[in-house]
């Protein structure tokens, strides 16, 4: 599972199967090939018999980040579907018939018409006086009414007309970038009750998305640093249990480079050209990478091709974007050079220094980048060099970062071989625990998740 899991390849399916093997005696096995007659078959005795006992369970798993939502089944290597985690709503003319008869009136009614994922984006973008929630902001739930109603329509479009499954058949396992805490309890509260109110599920387990992505490396210890949409953050891993304590995080990430992008590309470009967030966005991905030594790298030459520098907007004009804005923005990542703002490099550093002594090493042998903005060029090498800068030198001297090729959704993926295990079972919340500890279903969901 972990080696198809880092081959990547497509829609492998993962089932658990028990293999039995009875034999009565070895003299059958020389028999020769069975005759297709009933009395020979019946004589052949001692022959073997296999067994396989496949596990098909199907499991539901889902990965809310504040910009992607990812869902999909277990066993699977990649999710099914990635969307944005976005809600938009608009108000609707409609016109009804209202009267009988001949003295029939039209009168205007008002509908309320939602749209989710990138379907949302793009009526955001046509209706001027459309409704935008994005339910998941810096890797938490917010917790008001809107962003819940929000985020629960978001889940069920998604069971529906995404996944086209029945709720009640299937159980499911939620990753979620808050770990176990005071923080997190209302929003895990809140996603159990949904999740067995609302969407009948069979059982449910929540799962930190750092644990996870340590999990599809084939590591059950070692330091995560996950930096997606909306959070960037360090997360110790002992025995595949994150270490509440010695996490640390920043609220920097991917929408603040693409706002660096955005904002260097107005001053370059004018504001007609730079008015997009989504065009912006897929320029970072496209051109912008990260530098081992930033400062060096811009006293000297230009020496990407025009391949790297070169990217069409959608008007179809071709621009070249300069090394300024392709280096300079996913310095945000590093603090910019200002050892006061928050860095990748300082919260790593406070979270291993956290950490017992006889822990270090395996932290630092065994560091994991993991989510979407992990996937800049470059980053690796970069956060491997300050840390090692920032370490004690006897420290800095071991750091090790693993650099998977499914990192952009390593949390869904070790979700998804989590879930195929029979220990699912064991941590999962079934619906008659839920029903049984209602009454205190935040001790529940204290007790049961991870």
């Amino acid at each position: 599972q972990r080696q198809a899991g880092r081959a990547g390849v497509q829609q492998t399916q993962w089932k658990p199967f028990r293999l039995r093997v009875f034999s009565t005696g070895a003299a059958a096995v020389a028999a020769g090939p069975p005759v297709p007659s009933a009395g020979t078959m019946a004589a052949l005795e001692g022959r073997m018999e296999l067994e396989c006992t496949m596990d098909e369970q199907d499991v539901i798993v889902l990965d809310s980040g504040s910009g992607y939502l990812k869902v999909g089944f277990s066993g699977e290597d990649a999710p099914r579907a990635v969307l944005p985690s976005v809600v938009t709503t608009t108000m609707a003319d409609e016109a009804r018939e209202d009267g009988d008869g001949a003295n029939a009136e039209l009168a205007a009614a008002l509908k309320k018409q939602a749209y989710y994922g990138d379907e949302a984006l793009r009526e955001a973008m046509m209706n001027a006086n459309a409704n935008v929630v994005r339910p998941v902001q810096r890797g938490c739930v917010f917790m008001s009414s809107q962003h819940k109603d929000a985020l629960e329509s978001l889940w069920d479009h998604t069971w529906r007309n995404v996944l086209g499954v029945e709720q009640e058949e299937l159980p499911v396992l939620i990753a979620d970038a808050q770990p176990l805490g005071q923080s997190a309890y209302a929003s895990r509260q809140w996603t159990a009750e949904v999740m067995f109110e609302k969407l009948k599920v069979k059982s449910l387990a929540i799962f930190n998305t750092a644990v996870l992505s340590l999990f599809s490396t084939g590591r059950t210890r070692g330091l995560v640093v996950e930096s997606g949409e909306g959070i960037t953050q360090a997360v110790p891993v002992f025995e595949g249990y994150a270490i509440p304590h010695a996490i640390f995080k920043m609220e920097v990430a991917g929408q603040d480079i693409t706002a660096k992008v955005q904002e260097m590309m107005k001053r370059d470009f004018g504001e007609s050209q730079a008015s997009s967030y989504r065009d912006m966005q897929a320029l970072k991905e496209k051109v912008c990478n990260v530098c081992v030594d930033y400062r060096m790298a811009m006293k000297g030459p230009d020496i990407d091709d025009e391949e790297a520098k070169s990217f069409e907007l959608p008007d179809g004009k071709i621009i070249k974007v300069s090394k300024e804005i392709r280096t300079g923005a996913p310095e945000v990542l590093f603090g910019s050079g200002d050892s006061k703002l928050p860095s990748m490099q300082k919260i790593c550093n406070e979270a291993i220094m956290t950490c017992d002594l006889d822990f270090r090493q395996d932290l630092v042998r065994s560091l994991v980048v993991a989510g979407g903005t992990s996937m800049l060029p470059g980053l690796a090498p970069r956060l491997k060099s300050e840390l090692a800068a920032a370490l004690p030198a006897e420290l800095g001297r071991q750091v090790e970062v693993c650099v998977d090729s499914q990192r952009r959704y390593a949390a869904w993926i070790g979700g998804s071989m989590f879930a195929s295990m029979s220990t699912f079972d064991q941590v999962a919340i079934t619906k008659q625990e839920y029903e049984e500890g209602k009454a205190d279903v935040r001790s529940l969901v204290a007790r049961k998740t991870f």
